[in-house]
């Protein structure tokens, strides 16, 4: 598992690799699932996400909350209030890819509230177009411009099948061309502290019953559903403190 000189390599560059998140079974199943999806749509299909209302009808998404190599590296990395926000699988066609430089929040802390994680499901080599992202730009204020010098201090970040990139929502980050002759497929899932919601109608659909009905504390937390024991979160865990800071009335009744 992770380590606290991990954690602080993730604060100070923004990103951090984790190997062998998804192998053998788990990897193959998940990669099955995915191409049955990619088959379905029209031949002609460029770029295409599934989110993961359509992802947890399929069982070997759902086993993901049972690796604890990815759900004890997000924690180590997120904090012991990490939460699951989305989960998307993306598609790129061969010959696609370049989306260009950007961030996918456009705020910035002294600590990371949100994080997305790449999980690639092939080997991404150069030709496959891996991600290239800024070390430290997640502690900068502006948004990535085309032109900017800053740029040049980018890195490639060419991975194994299997494994996880994490890396904070605020840092600058492109995808490559897809310079091969198949499809380019990852896992994304997107984690945040507890107290972050979705601004759409998140799990408003019923959760399938094996999660809905799962007894496993990370689980629950992860789907929102309810924090561990003994973990603090800056929403609802110290009604006193809140009520210290408002007055009675509609906020706070008495």
């Amino acid at each position: 598992m992770l380590t606290d000189l991990n954690a602080q390599q993730f604060q100070k560059d923004g990103y951090f690799v984790v190997e062998g998140v998804l192998e053998g079974e788990a990897l193959a199943s998940i990669r099955a699932a995915s191409l049955a999806l990619v088959d379905a749509d029209p031949p002609d299909t460029q770029r295409r996400v599934w989110h993961e209302r359509v992802l947890f009808r399929r069982k070997p998404f759902r086993d993901l909350f049972r690796i604890p190599r990815l759900t004890e590296s997000a924690r180590a990395l997120m904090g012991d209030d990490v939460q699951l926000l989305a989960l998307d699988l993306l598609y790129v066609a061969a010959g696609e890819g370049n989306i260009g430089w950007h961030r996918d929040v456009t705020f910035v802390c002294n600590k990371t509230i949100s994080m997305n994680t790449g999980i690639y499901l092939d080997d991404m080599t150069d030709e496959r177009g891996p991600l290239r992202v800024v070390p430290g730009s997640h502690q900068w204020e502006d948004t990535p411009l085309k032109d900017d010098p800053r740029l040049a201090n980018a890195v490639e970040v060419p991975v194994k099948a299997g494994t996880a990139v994490f890396f904070d929502a605020a840092l600058w980050h492109t995808g490559g061309t897809n310079r091969t002759d198949r499809p380019r497929l990852a896992l994304f899932p997107y984690f945040g502290r507890y107290w972050v919601k979705r601004m759409d109608n998140y799990f408003t659909q019923p959760l399938p019953a094996d999660l809905l009905a799962s007894d496993d504390p990370m689980t629950r937390q992860l789907l929102g559903l309810g924090l561990r024991k003994d973990v603090a979160s800056y929403h609802g865990d110290n009604e006193g403190y809140n009520r210290s800071r408002g007055e009675a009335g509609i906020d706070f009744p008495d």
